[in-house]
């Protein structure tokens, strides 16, 4: 049974305007033809990146696929529960399945959609360049996550010392912290003077009333993730897909996901309320900026990240990703797609029988649809995905 067939219920479920949430009744019945619990865990609390997932879940719960999502509190841990036979699918920010730590485990990355990196880098107390920081503190989720590679890379491409100590005047000091808001709380403070926080709590710190220097700013991005790697996957143990069933609910699983993003990408002012059922603490104008700056720069993504072209193509995007890592210095020397059997560090197989599964996607007439997008749509999908 295909998710494509949800799509007109989902959308006029959204349109209603005193709609906040979807009814489980609003969806298709099971069919019977699958009755199984799918667990699924993330690296860090739910927020803006991952709870279009939560639509995902309500579209499988109908198809009799139950998912059970574990939140972490550290990347590392989330992907440690997988190998641990814990979890079936976990979305990597540790990148454990390239190696990350010296052991190459038998997982693999399955899909994703975050095309663009979702952290940035911000440094208070008015510094506006990496030079500045040197001597003092920036803090990011400690080592073994995507945050820590990102300062690790950054610093390295700027010339700059870093050491995971202590704080000293020839270098700067990565600190390991928490959650986003607890990072943006000791910059405020002063306590450090850059953060790698989720690009969303970019809204949180704009206008007068915060980006000032009794709250710790004025505050500057310094440092943009890198749009040309990848950085998260959805993973899963190579023992588990082996077996055919699981690779049918995988399919379905990413299905659902991507289904989701197109629901939100043409219907933004859905996300909202949306959200707010599932984020009742973030502010509303934050949800309303992501509801719109997500899809207009890729971390909201209807077309998988393993199937596309050009400059995005998977083999070109793997190779970045490696030299990022590299650069970062947490692997030591060049890992081959292939040095994991049998199906490689990453597989696109799976990503590409649920893209077919829901057909083709178009864009909706957005402002930010503008010519640059449209150019890097054409560059990036085949034909057959939609523009």
């Amino acid at each position: 049974m295909h998710l494509k067939r949800f799509l007109p219920i989902l959308v006029a479920a959204f349109l209603a305007v005193s709609v906040v949430y979807l009814d489980m009744n609003l969806l298709p019945k099971a069919s019977g033809a699958a009755n199984v619990t799918l667990h699924v865990a993330y690296p860090d609390t739910l927020d803006e990146s991952t709870v279009t997932d939560q639509l995902a879940f309500q579209m499988l719960a109908a198809e009799g696929i139950h998912v059970t999502p574990t939140y972490y509190s550290y990347a590392p841990l989330a992907y440690e529960s997988l190998i641990s036979g814990q979890q079936d699918i976990v979305y990597d920010e540790s990148a454990g399945p390239y190696g990350i730590g010296g052991v190459q485990q038998q997982t693999t990355c399955v899909g994703g959609y975050q095309l663009a990196g979702s952290f940035i880098a911000i440094a208070g107390g008015g510094i506006t360049s990496p030079s500045q920081l040197i001597g003092k503190t920036a803090e990011d989720s400690g080592p073994g996550t995507v945050s820590r590679f990102l300062n690790e890379y950054w610093f390295k491409e700027a010339g700059i010392q870093i050491n995971e100590n202590t704080q000293e005047s020839g270098s700067v000091f990565l600190k390991a912290g928490l959650e986003d808001y607890n990072l943006v709380s000791d910059l405020e403070k002063g306590v450090v003077q850059e953060i790698v926080v989720d690009s969303f709590i970019l809204f949180d710190l704009q206008g007068p009333s915060v980006n000032n220097t009794a709250d710790g700013g004025p505050f500057h991005v310094i440092f943009y993730s890198p749009d040309n790697i990848l950085d998260t996957c959805y993973v899963v143990r190579d023992s588990w897909l082996t077996n055919p069933s699981n690779q049918q609910v995988l399919v379905e699983f990413l299905a659902a996901i991507y289904q989701a993003q197109r629901i939100f990408i043409s219907n933004p002012a859905a996300f909202v309320p949306y959200a707010q059922r599932f984020l009742p603490y973030s502010p509303l104008r934050e949800l309303e900026n992501a509801s719109v700056s997500y899809p207009a720069n890729f971390t909201y993504w209807p077309y998988g990240e393993y199937n596309l072209q050009g400059d995005q193509n998977v083999s070109l995007k793997f190779q970045n990703t490696i030299q990022f890592f590299m650069e970062a210095g947490v692997l030591s020397s060049p890992v081959q797609n292939d040095s994991v059997k049998p199906y490689g560090i990453v597989n696109k197989y799976f990503e590409l029988k649920a893209l077919q599964s829901l057909g083709p996607y178009d864009y909706p007439d957005e402002p930010w649809v503008n010519a640059n997008f449209t150019s890097d749509i054409h560059s990036w999908v085949p034909s057959w995905m939609g523009g």
